[in-house]
């Protein structure tokens, strides 16, 4: 599975992730883990990368907003596009930056899971660890 993060997210979040999926998860579970910014320009609007995305296949979509912008026309197509996506609960903009690396890596390994076992889903990732993703 590919993972990649959106704008919202911290662009060494992605060689982070990388580095630890290479590191610690079985072979095959992570292929890469990449950053909007290193596939596209900074301002592409979200219809555009999630529209290449899906035709690519085997993506799933880390997220730091829930896709309101332009009247739900990104959830829209993203819904379409049959791609997974994971959206950090609002919660998660009031703490600092390095509280929020932390507590991405101790989410990853269920987001890898969840996302290696069930195709076309939208979750939102609580900030707590003991917490369950619930469906969008």
């Amino acid at each position: 599975m590919n993972f990649f993060l959106d704008n919202n997210l911290p662009p060494n979040w992605a060689e982070c992730l990388s580095v630890c999926s290479q590191n610690q998860f079985s072979p095959g579970l992570v292929a890469q883990v990449v950053h909007l910014k290193t596939r596209f320009p900074a301002h592409t609007p979200d219809t555009d990368w999630i529209q290449a995305l899906a035709s690519e296949k085997n993506w799933t979509i880390i997220s730091g907003d829930a896709f309101r912008k332009r009247k739900g026309v990104e959830r829209k197509v993203l819904r379409s596009s049959g791609l997974s996506v994971f959206v950090l609960q609002n919660s998660w903009s009031s703490y600092a930056y390095w509280e929020k690396t932390a507590q991405l890596i101790l989410w990853w390994p269920r987001i890898v899971e969840q996302a290696n076992a069930v195709q076309s889903l939208a979750m939102e990732v609580p900030w707590r660890t003991a917490g369950k993703f619930t469906q969008l």
